[in-house]
């Protein structure tokens, strides 16, 4: 079947959604010609593709931009900027609603970044926003990279739609962006103070309603957090662009902005007001330095001004560093949102670890929030070559196995994996039932399969059980066996996490002998 006949056969509201999972998988075993064809066909066949089953167009899109960026070479960036930018638009203009990954095929236009891409974009952007601003970001966020572009080919047209919510942040950060690359002799939004001026009040009384009542930004936690995303970003690209504009008609607005609860608004607000000499701006970053949250970014404006030297180099430490970026981790939307009542280093070491070439610091940060009378959520997560921390609950595990299982966490190998039960080939099942058979005789009863992880080559079986009477769940390869209890936890290790446990035991002691 040719490439055409089977890009015939998924668009359209004729198509069958098993065939075309199918076809799917044939298009993405193709190379980046394919990825061509596919997008030409898309552009010449509107009403098909305006009548596609979103989801199937949201999967061909993805495909396709990783066909197009796979290599990542000299002949893949030429490729993308032959697409001719009216084909994206067209394509843009008849996509089914509610489709996904509609921002990989507007960022096609960015990387090209030619005049009349960037022209496409922008007029594409401004006819159709993206819902969500960090879809925007996706898209504009390219052009922070590149300084082979025009600047006039997007400014000042993009500010035309500033009051655009899903727009307004990345477009500021893109403006702020070529002026501290001095891309320009003055901010592209200059002529505009008093309108960003008046807009960071309106941002700046939204978040204090907030702050009084949350549901004023929405009934469920999804909408909350999107709401409270969009308006943060956008009230620290405002104090961003201020402050580089420079003009003390904003020093009002920026000292309210400064009072919010929102320790990343009050940071870059104190910063702007820093820039404009102002000391209370000054007073505050400092203060700030002494809040994890805030730490990092209020040590970094300070040393950029000049008056780093006023915070205390406590606060430089390694062990003040470790539980900042533990903090400002866990304060982020997509954690828990929020800052951690309590934090505290309980073990570093420096190691050989996964991904990196020579031996780094790692550093394991207990946190606790505090959530009324007798109700604390605490664990431990990892500093260092990463900052992450697991869901399951690390906090009575000994300390060699909390930093075995971010190892095993960390490991990005094709040969390191796991095959769910229900997925085994013949040989892996045979595997599976020899080891289950292991288990039998060290004592496990009421054994289930559940994944078979492959690591380099060996075969490690994962099951749950259980062992004198308590659930765990267990790993072994017939020579070495690890179990974890969990009944009675709130949040236990599962087949995932022992996993972890098991490969990044394996690792360090390989390797850290």
């Amino acid at each position: 079947m040719s490439i055409e006949s089977t890009l015939e056969s998924i668009l359209g509201p004729q198509s069958d959604p098993v065939a075309a999972g199918y076809h799917l998988r044939e298009i993405a075993a193709q190379d980046a010609d394919t990825a061509v064809i596919a997008i030409q066909y898309m552009a010449e066949h509107p009403d098909q593709l305006h009548r596609s089953d979103p989801a199937v167009i949201g999967a061909l899109l993805s495909i396709i931009h990783t066909a197009l960026l796979k290599d990542r070479d000299e002949a893949s960036q030429l490729r993308i900027k032959s697409l001719p930018p009216e084909l994206i638009g067209q394509i843009d203009e008849q996509l089914p609603d509610n489709v996904s990954n509609r921002q990989l095929l507007l960022q096609l236009l960015t990387i090209s970044r030619s005049d009349l891409a960037l022209q496409t974009l922008i007029q594409v952007l401004q006819q159709r926003p993206p819902k969500e601003w960090l879809e925007t970001g996706q898209i504009l966020g390219l052009l922070m990279q590149h300084d082979d572009w025009s600047i006039e080919a997007v400014f000042p047209k993009a500010l035309e739609f500033i009051a655009e919510p899903s727009l307004a942040a990345t477009v500021l950060d893109l403006a702020n962006y070529v002026t501290r690359e001095q891309r320009t002799d003055q901010h592209p939004a200059t002529e505009m103070v008093s309108g960003l001026t008046h807009l960071l009040g309106q941002v700046v009384h939204h978040l204090g309603v907030f702050e009084e009542n949350p549901r004023s930004f929405g009934g469920d936690i999804a909408s909350v957090q999107g709401r409270l995303s969009e308006s943060v970003a956008l009230a620290v690209s405002l104090c961003d662009a201020l402050s580089l504009i420079g003009d003390e008609q904003a020093i009002g607005k920026l000292n309210q902005a400064m009072e919010l609860l929102h320790r990343r608004v009050q940071c870059e607000a104190a910063g702007a007001l820093a820039r404009l000499d102002q000391p209370a701006g000054r007073e505050r970053l400092i203060e700030l330095a002494n809040d994890p949250a805030a730490r990092l970014r209020a040590i970094q404006y300070a040393d950029e001004l000049g008056f780093g030297d006023e915070i205390d180099d406590e606060l430089r430490s390694e062990e003040s560093t470790a539980t900042a970026e533990m903090a400002l981790w866990l304060s982020q939307p997509h954690q828990l949102g929020v800052p951690p009542t309590a934090l505290e280093v309980v073990a570093k070491r420096r190691l050989m670890w996964p991904s990196f070439e020579s031996p780094v610091d790692v550093t394991l940060v207990r946190f606790d929030y505090n959530m009324g009378p007798n109700k604390t959520y605490s664990n431990i997560g990892l500093t260092g070559p990463a900052t992450f921390c697991l869901n399951c609950d690390l906090g009575d595990m000994p300390e060699d196995d909390i930093f075995a299982i971010y190892a095993g966490w960390h490991v990005e190998h094709p040969d390191v994996f796991r095959v769910p039960a229900e997925s085994l080939n013949d040989a892996q099942r045979r595997a599976m039932e020899t080891l289950q058979q292991h288990l039998q005789h060290l004592g496990y009863e009421s054994i289930e399969p559940k994944q078979l992880g492959l690591f380099l080559g060996e075969h490690a079986g994962i099951f749950t059980a259980t062992r004198e009477e308590t659930q765990c769940v267990v790993i072994t390869d017939g020579l070495e066996t690890i179990d974890q209890a969990t009944s009675g936890r709130a949040r236990p290790i599962g087949p995932e996490e022992v996993f972890y446990l098991y490969n990044g035991r394996k690792m360090l002691r390989t390797f850290n002998a």
